[in-house]
């Protein structure tokens, strides 16, 4: 016993040793001594944009010395985020907190008392260090900033806007090098909201949100539910109760706003968590930026309408404004990942910055990778990351309103970075056929979609009608940059070019076809606006508020992603919330269950550009095209929620697809419906089917029995019009043969008279009775003496299609095809 006590001790002190980060620090800190802390210098900081030297005695905030993982510690990391993806590790879906991030891949507490101890030397106030032990939070005045890392504050004008950054790359210690990554918040170029925010008159709109000019229609939680088959996780009680998305910002909120949404889209009561962030600053609600909140806080608890969402938002600090503010979503990001306890499992991020240090709308390469280690981060700690890929198409770096590119092409971060999930735009493609696919009433939830709508890529750059002054509007997407192309990423379509592609799936994102309907007192130019009224989406005005961009697409894929993550526990699957990095399970899941996607294979994000700029060809023009499986404007294309759900946890299911998703038919004729049936991880089981037919005087005949077959036929019938002699008996056909043989019987009475006048007289009589009895008949021939079917009544119908397992623990699923009756 005391030899097995023994080796224990010395194979947990040993376990305990190797989880220990080792002290990097080998030399003194000493600011004598110093060198470049290359790519730290934001592109912004150019001398055409140069207004002069910042008052020393400026206030500094959220300054962050930010440290990378040694190269051993960084083998480690990659080797378990690869376990924790992998189901036949150990290692799999098993979760850190920060502090074991920290132990294990962060610097050692001996090393953090020295940075510490640096920085209070050279006047500044530590404020904190991250849990994960790779970050250490200060604060100082301009003054001190500029006379500890060697260099200097100024002002910049770009784009009509003061900003403020270092003109040179700052030098940090000898001792620091290979060691330090970034400084963080030297400027404050900070991230802009993407949302495309636009009111719609009254004068515009029905009464059921179909524009009255253009035929648009608005999308409601109901209609996304339909479109991108959240309804059938919602049918299994899946609807996000205990799970918890973090929704990034940078303003505070009306609640108001959110409880009017929710009550015109028939959601549950349930108000968000408004988390500001410690020691960020003011509460402050801040044009543009509010908006974006109320989209991303709205749509993710529109979409998972039941899951808890925690609006994590950094303050103003005090003597800043909205505009010229030292911190922002980045730095709320960063307290989302850190906090103990764990905020979310899932995080939504709608803003972003380029990929191109050149850029005044970029960001700096150490920006991006100490981002990335961040996200890694969050990927050990079951967090999931989704981002917006962009909305100027292939050219990220190009200022709002902006017709022309000329900063070449670009991919946006987080998005661009590997352990985040990007997500692209759509549009939706009904083409002419836009009834099959809406209703003509909303539903009781204020949904008018009947089923998913066929889509093509999100650009509306050239569309004259929506957008005259040209305006890039399209789904970014392209290639990284900064970051390798992942070993997962790969599959049809995937290029072959080493670089990681952006993005990694797509919903819809068009602010004119189809907008999402929002409630929101942000209006444009920082004015306030009057918000829905409760119960309904309009204003007081009737006005509707919608929006669109891929802003929209990362909280709704976030609440997709939650879903999905509560049906895998439900199902037995998992424990525990949490999925982590999903990009691996998503691209695996596009090889081996493509029907979890559908792939969008018409449009681009090609925007107009300047000749002789950057990347730009003598066509004038650059960017993707979509095509089959992958591609760099939608990704592996949107999602069928309920089907990534059960692809993902490999529960044996199966799905249906019709041979045709519109049948017309001529009424008395009949069509067949060929159903084929897609088993799901090994599903074997035999399936009974039904059918609902609305149609009047129309049938649909299921195949009788269960069957294991892959597809089975169904026969819908419809009636023509006939018409039916009436009884003899009816009522009508009573009175008339009442009135006929009395009179039959007259005539022969009056042929046997003597007298031919009086006989003459009586048969004239009879014929006339006899006569008015039959125009009598003939005239109410419609109703009941003559009746008339009018057959199945033209117009266009959905019929349901269903399947069942049957036993203890049956599975069903259901499709739909559209039966227009000529």
């Amino acid at each position: 016993m005391r030899f097995v006590t023994a080796f224990l001790l010395l194979l947990t002190s040993t376990l305990c040793l190797a989880q220990s980060p080792v002290d990097r620090l080998t030399a003194p800190i000493e600011s004598s001594l110093t060198v470049p802390l290359k790519g730290n210098l934001h592109g912004g900081a150019r001398p055409e944009f140069d207004q002069g030297r910042v008052d020393g005695s400026m206030q500094m905030h959220a300054l962050s010395l930010v440290f990378k993982p040694s190269p051993a510690q960084q083998r480690d990391l990659d080797q378990l985020l690869a376990q924790q993806q992998d189901r036949m590790s150990p290692n799999y879906h098993k979760w850190l907190t920060p502090a074991q991030f920290g132990d294990r891949f962060g610097m050692s507490k001996s090393d953090i008392g020295k940075v510490i101890s640096w920085l209070q030397s050279q006047g500044f106030t530590v404020t904190r260090v991250a849990n994960s032990r790779n970050e250490v939070f200060f604060s100082g005045t301009a003054a001190q900033v500029e006379s500890a890392f060697h260099t200097e504050l100024h002002h910049y004008l770009v784009n009509g806007e003061m900003h403020f950054a270092n003109a040179t790359e700052p030098l940090v210690p000898a001792a620091l090098s290979g060691v330090a990554l970034a400084i963080r918040n030297l400027h404050n170029f900070e991230p802009k909201p993407r949302a495309h925010l636009r009111k719609v008159p009254a004068s515009d709109v029905s009464p059921h949100f179909t524009s009255s000019i253009s035929g648009n229609h608005f999308l409601a939680p109901d209609d996304f539910a339909t479109i991108y088959d959240v309804q059938g996780l919602y049918g299994a009680g899946t609807d996000g109760t205990g799970q918890k998305i973090a929704v990034i910002g940078q303003s505070a909120i009306n609640l108001a706003d959110v409880r009017n949404f929710r009550s015109a889209a028939v959601l549950p009561a349930k108000d968000p968590t408004l988390l500001l962030v410690p020691s960020s600053g003011n509460s402050t609600t801040c044009p543009g930026d509010e908006g974006e909140s109320d989209l991303d806080v709205e749509w993710s608890g529109g979409v998972a309408k039941n899951a808890s969402i925690i609006l994590v938002y950094e303050g103003v600090p005090s003597g800043q404004t909205c505009s010229n503010r030292t911190n922002g979503a980045f730095d709320a990001l960063d307290y989302a990942v850190n906090a103990v306890p764990q905020i979310a499992t899932i995080i939504s991020i709608s803003y972003g910055l380029c990929e191109n240090t050149n850029s005044a709308v970029g960001i700096t390469q150490a920006q991006a990778l100490s981002l990335r280690t961040l996200a890694q981060q969050a990927n050990t700690q079951g967090q999931t990351i989704t981002s917006a890929s962009g909305d100027n198409g292939a050219a990220d770096c190009e200022a709002p309103q902006t017709s022309s590119a000329v900063q070449g092409l670009a991919v946006d971060i987080p998005a661009a970075i590997p352990e985040v999930t990007g997500v692209g735009g759509t549009r939706f493609n009904e083409g002419s056929n836009s009834s099959l696919y809406w209703n003509a009433l909303n539903n009781p939830n204020n949904g008018s979609a009947v089923s998913y709508i066929p889509e093509m890529a999100w650009n509306d750059t050239l569309d004259a009608t929506d957008n005259p002054q040209g305006f890039l509007s399209a789904s970014g997407g392209g290639a990284s940059i900064y970051f390798a192309k992942p070993t997962w990423q790969t599959g049809t379509g995937v290029p072959n070019d080493a670089k990681r592609d952006v993005p990694d799936i797509a919903v819809n994102a068009s602010p004119f076809h189809d907008a999402y309907l929002f409630c929101s007192e942000d209006g444009q130019n920082g004015t306030k606006v009057s918000t829905c009224i409760s119960g309904t989406f309009r204003d007081s005005h009737q006005n509707l508020a919608v929006v669109g961009g891929t802003s929209a697409g990362a909280p709704t894929v976030a609440a997709i992603l939650a879903l999905v993550d509560q049906s895998l526990i439900a199902s037995g699957f998992k424990s525990a919330p949490g999925l982590g990095n999903v990009n691996p399970t998503l691209y695996q899941l596009a090889g081996s269950d493509p029907t979890s996607f559908n792939d969008v294979t018409s449009g681009n994000n090609i925007v107009p550009c300047a000749k002789a700029t950057p990347n730009c060809p003598s066509s004038g023009q650059f960017g993707f095209s979509t095509g089959t499986g992958y591609d760099q404007v939608t990704g592996l294309g949107s999602v069928n929620a309920n089907i990534l759900a059960a692809a993902w946890a490999g529960t044996p299911n199966f799905t249906l697809q019709p041979n045709a998703a519109i049948f017309s038919v001529v009424a008395g004729n009949s069509i067949q419906v060929t159903v084929t049936v897609h088993p799901l991880n090994g599903f074997n089981s035999a399936l009974t089917f039904t059918c609902s037919d609305p149609a009047s005087e129309s049938t649909c005949v299921s195949p009788s029995g269960a069957t294991t077959q892959s597809s089975v036929t169904f026969n819908i019938t419809t009636t023509a019009p006939t018409a039916r002699l009436g009884s003899p008996f009816s009522r009508r056909g009573s009175v008339f043969y009442a009135l006929l043989v009395p009179g039959l019987l007259g005539i022969l009475i009056t042929a046997g008279q003597r007298k031919p006048t009086a006989r003459s007289m009586r048969l004239l009589v009879l014929i006339m009775v006899l006569g008015f009895s039959t125009l009598w008949l003939a005239a109410c021939g419609g109703s009941s003496s003559s009746t008339k079917n009018p057959g199945t009544t033209k117009g266009t119908y959905t019929v349901k299609l269903s399947a069942s397992s049957g036993g203890t623990n049956p599975i069903s699923n259901s499709t739909q095809v559209t039966l227009i009756v000529q």
